[in-house]
């Protein structure tokens, strides 16, 4: 786990931070689903365990593990194997690596037992009945010695209390029932998914033709430049209707392309 996978950690993935209005727009929609879930279980779950810092984070959480940086930078640090998570804690010194390490596989044990879970029925029905079997859930049980692990390791980054860590801790005290809201928003972001990915696909379709016409016009520019050059030398009638084509070709790639047709008849 070299030092530089530990650079600039906490800024890149903490809340991951929106640099435009397409993510504003991706998170505000997450956000949205979350509390309409929200709306829609608030007949048996007080409001006061619905924590607007912790919707504001699930929501950018859930945007982040959408891009392919986050798995890039995430995944390495991932296991299943509870054992190997404490084994990387114990062998990095640098407190933030500590804490993200810990933070990741929570956060993945979280997403994967309900956005990816392939039978969340069974844990809807479990969250309200609180079935034992479930609350021995060894996933469960990680992702909450995780989060708290987490909060304190971001505490200790600080020497203080911090939002983050307050954050983490509530994740921790609650995860049952987050993992319920996030279990009832499974559709809304798999809708959320597609839309970005089309979204994104049709913007690499435009960049990259864009791209082509400016390869085009390069192209057509210099073939008018040697044609132009051509005629100078020869006056040569059909280097002439060479030039004037050319001159039409590249007004229809570039509108701002301009050429006085006149100095051809000089």
């Amino acid at each position: 786990m070299e030092n530089n996978k530990t650079q600039n950690l906490e800024t890149k993935f903490l809340y991951f931070q929106l640099s435009n209005e397409e993510r504003e727009s991706a998170i505000y929609f997450l956000l949205e689903s979350i509390l309409k879930v929200r709306e829609q279980v608030n007949s048996f779950v007080p409001m006061r365990n619905f924590d607007e810092d912790v919707n504001i984070y699930l929501a950018h959480l859930l945007f982040a593990m959408s891009l392919p940086d986050y798995h890039e930078m995430a995944d390495p640090f991932i296991s299943s194997n509870p054992q190997e998570v404490f084994e990387w804690v114990r062998q990095t010194e640098d407190p933030m690596l500590r804490y993200f390490i810990f933070k990741v596989n929570a956060d993945n044990l979280l997403i994967q037992s309900t956005i990816f879970n392939p039978n969340p029925e069974k844990t809807k029905r479990s969250w309200i009945k609180r079935d034992k079997k479930e609350e021995k859930n060894e996933d469960r049980l990680a992702a909450i010695l995780y989060y708290n692990h987490a909060a304190r390791a971001h505490k200790g980054i600080y020497d203080k209390r911090t939002g983050v860590g307050e954050v983490l801790e509530k994740i921790a005290g609650n995860l049952d029932l987050y993992r319920h809201v996030l279990i009832h928003m499974k559709d809304d972001y798999f809708k959320f998914i597609e839309c970005f990915r089309e979204q994104a696909f049709q913007r690499f379709l435009g960049k990259l033709n864009g791209y082509e016409k400016e390869h085009q016009r390069e192209t057509k520019m210099e073939q008018f430049l040697d044609a132009y050059q051509g005629w100078l030398q020869t006056k040569y009638p059909g280097t002439k209707k060479q030039v004037l084509q050319l001159v039409q070709e590249l007004k229809q790639l570039d509108p701002h392309f301009n050429f006085d047709v006149n100095k051809l008849n000089e």
